[in-house]
């Protein structure tokens, strides 16, 4: 049995073996170069990133210490954070050199890059070992709201391949069954080394196809061991519907979490409906987002203040 209670930005479920789960909600910073975002009243908090390949040069030696600062820095503003790890294009090179998980290669902003195969198991048992350490060093802070699993894509977080054709796709031994079935894995070793945290896999349609996002998602959500604990996130929010359309909608009927980051800065009109960046915050209502991050941009310049408001006390009205 699951109850919940709710404070100004988390929501708090007890489960069953005693363990408060955390779901943060409202508004988040994407980043926080400038220190001064996280002063903004409307903002609960900070995503913070890091590469795999700087926290793990050599096999089995962390080092943690870039995501430690950023903590101090957030703690020191009595905020809460999320926590990404990009992997992909950013895996470090003993991945797919000494310790041989096969990978293919694409080029991507003019840049070669490895791709590591999700689908090799060699991957997700390293990834197991990251999330393993991961979790000792960071899971019993209770300001860490959210984790993204990292994804064995372009740019290693968000679940596409840029530009990569289906052909190619198939060509490396693609199978919607093993990216599937590997990007699950990926999401249970996190959530059951992270035992107390939200987890969020972030989806696109694959090679066109809405039902592989749409299995992850779904999968995910009803597998009853995992508590209703991973969520989906959407890093591509507009307020437009003809990109994805097939996901939007998918989304839209989803019954759980859903965590979303804005596309891109006010500033780049021409990537928002209408060329009106408010259209973010009424298509997060409507397709039932909790939690959103907005560029760092828009706190700096304090771009839509009333919007920030109205968005949080949304979230603390439908998230309770």
């Amino acid at each position: 049995m699951l109850s919940s209670c709710s404070s100004d930005d988390t929501t708090v479920i007890s489960s069953d073996n005693d363990e408060s789960i955390t779901k943060p909600k409202g508004v988040y910073t994407s980043s926080f170069g400038n220190s001064l975002v996280l002063d903004h009243t409307q903002v609960n908090g900070a995503l913070i990133r890091v590469k795999w390949s700087d926290i793990e040069q050599e096999e089995g030696v962390y080092d943690f210490s870039a995501i430690s600062q950023s903590v101090s820095t957030i703690k020191l503003k009595n905020q809460k954070w999320s926590l990404g790890i990009i992997a992909g294009g950013n895996s470090p090179d003993w991945l797919t050199g000494s310790y041989g998980a096969d990978f293919f290669e694409i080029t991507f902003q003019n840049t070669l890059r490895k791709i590591p195969k999700i689908w090799d198991p060699k991957v997700n048992k390293k990834l197991a070992d990251l999330a393993n350490t991961l979790a000792n060093e960071f899971g019993q802070d209770e300001d860490l709201q959210l984790i993204y699993i990292p994804q064995m894509t372009t740019n290693g977080i968000e679940g596409h391949f840029n530009g990569v054709t289906s052909e190619e796709l198939i060509s490396i031994g693609f199978t919607a069954d093993n990216w599937v079935n590997s990007v699950k894995e990926t999401a249970k070793i996190f959530a059951n080394a992270f035992i107390n945290k939200a987890i969020a896999v972030e989806i696109h349609d694959i090679m066109n196809d809405t039902s592989i996002p749409n299995r992850i998602m779904t999968d995910l959500w009803n597998d009853n061991t995992l508590n209703q604990r991973v969520g989906v996130a959407m890093w591509w929010i507009s307020g437009k519907t003809t990109y994805q359309p097939n996901l939007v909608n998918a989304l839209t009927d989803f019954p759980g979490d859903i965590y979303a980051q804005a596309i891109g800065r006010s500033d780049q009109t021409e990537r928002f409906e209408n060329n009106h960046y408010p259209t973010v915050f009424s298509q997060a209502e409507q397709i039932g987002v909790r939690y959103l991050e907005l560029w760092e941009y828009e706190f700096t310049n304090n771009t839509f203040p009333q919007e920030f408001e109205n968005f949080n006390d949304y979230a603390n009205t439908h998230f309770e």
